[in-house]
């Protein structure tokens, strides 16, 4: 059944069961208002009686025809044999049942039409007469009329909604679960209807952006394994030239892009490693502030080749479960790449801090920042922020992705954000265990 069917359908029941309940209703509480026209009509038995005696017949007439005007109830004046006395207009049908004698009590001129008789207490004895139609809906109060209303459509909406709703939910969870890098998760949706063609397509779509998100993971582990060959044979190379007194300076250059290339492929199947989630962390209690310490240390003295500096600012201290190898090369990529774009003379500044429900470090440099549309690219793969000036520092775009990843595994996070002034903070946060 297709989805417009499905709606299409709700609304016409929804509209059905309406009029059947409000129908239903009035059949059942026909006989309280049956009741009620009992009560009114001793009311105006009183009322008659007291314009006879005080004013006479002409004065019962005003009144009758003023009723007929003002009620819904029509009202007969009659006498003991069943006769009408003021003059009134009535229908065939209960001209015939006056004539077969009117007595007291309740009486079915129609299926939906009774005549209630009542005495009117004055001497000689005369009737009154109230013909009641129970089938008109009005009798039912406003408010019962409502309810009965929203209860219905109440009902049968909820149940579209839920119908709806429930396979949309279950596709909303699982593109949730794959933007969180659970590329397995599927909707899974059986049906014939448009909502089950979306799922179908969906989890189609799913399973080609991890086909192709595994083909590339499995190219990168492929390549760097794949280098490493020449790059041995290209070092066992250099060592002979060197034996053999070849010329120094050709040497430090093939033995400087030999370490580039090295570090590169280092990088790249460590990134696999992780992107595959076959990192296996060695967790420890780890002392934030001076484990931080020694690592700001290492930094400080790389960055002083350059004439810049690292500077530690310690706010909080704080102990976390963590793999110390793989948390410091995630802290340590990102103070690499801050280092390499802040100004000759100024320095990192490095800040430890709790935040929240776990410790939060930040590295902000003083460099030129990173365009607001790139805050979030700069955490992917082989992402540069300008290529020749990356390429002339010698980034491969691979070191904050590594960051990323580490944090993840953690089940931390990383984001960036510029600094008014000038310059990038990134911050690392940590949970506690």
């Amino acid at each position: 059944m297709g989805l417009f069917t499905k709606i299409f359908l709700s609304f016409w029941l929804a509209v059905l069961l309406l009029g059947a309940a409000v129908f239903t209703t009035e059949r059942t509480l026909g006989d309280d208002q049956l009741g009620q026209a009992v009560e009114r009509t001793d009311a105006h038995a009183e009322t008659v009686a007291a314009l006879l005696a005080d004013e006479g017949m002409p004065a019962v007439r005003r009144w009758l025809a003023g009723m007929a005007h003002g009620e819904r109830t029509r009202l007969l004046l009659l006498d003991a044999n069943g006769q009408p006395l003021a003059n009134q207009p009535f229908a065939r049908r209960l001209r015939e049942h006056l004539q077969n004698g009117l007595v007291l009590g309740t009486h079915r001129l129609a299926p939906d039409v009774y005549a209630v008789v009542r005495p009117v207490p004055i001497e000689p004895p005369l009737l009154l007469a109230a013909v009641v139609r129970v089938s008109n809906v009005h009798r039912l109060p406003f408010m019962a009329r409502l309810t009965i209303a929203i209860g219905v459509s109440g009902l049968v909406s909820f149940g579209l909604a839920a119908l709806l709703t429930r396979p949309l939910r279950r596709l909303r969870a699982a593109a949730q679960a794959i933007a969180g890098g659970d590329l397995d998760a599927r909707a899974g949706y059986a049906g014939r209807d448009e909502i089950a063609a979306l799922a179908r397509d969906f989890d189609a779509m799913a399973d080609r952006v991890r086909d192709l998100l595994e083909a590339q993971r499995r190219l990168l582990r492929d390549v760097s394994h794949e280098l490493r060959s020449p790059l041995a044979r290209l070092r066992i190379a250099l060592e002979l030239s060197r034996r053999k007194g070849a010329a120094g300076l050709e040497l430090e250059r093939i033995e400087r892009e030999a370490d580039r290339l090295e570090h590169l492929v280092s990088d790249v199947l460590s990134l696999a490693r992780l992107e595959a989630g076959k990192t296996r962390l060695n967790r420890q209690p780890v002392q934030l502030a001076e484990w931080l310490a020694a690592v700001i240390q290492d930094a400080a003295y790389e960055a002083a080749a350059s004439g810049k500096g690292v500077e530690f600012e310690r706010a909080d201290d704080a102990s976390v479960e963590a793999d110390p190898v793989l948390l410091r090369s995630a802290i340590e990529n990102v103070l690499r790449n801050a280092v390499r774009h802040t100004p000759q003379g100024s320095s990192v500044l490095v800040r430890l801090a709790i935040a929240g429900d776990g410790a939060e470090i930040t590295v902000r440099d003083h460099g030129e920042g990173v365009p607001e549309a790139e805050l979030t690219r700069i955490f992917q793969p082989f992402t540069r922020v300008g290529e020749a000036r990356e390429r002339s520092r010698g980034g491969f775009g691979l070191g904050l992705a590594i960051s990323r990843q580490a944090m993840e595994a953690h089940g931390g996070r990383i984001d960036a954000e510029n600094v008014p002034g000038g310059g990038l903070r990134v911050r690392l946060h940590l949970p506690f265990a």
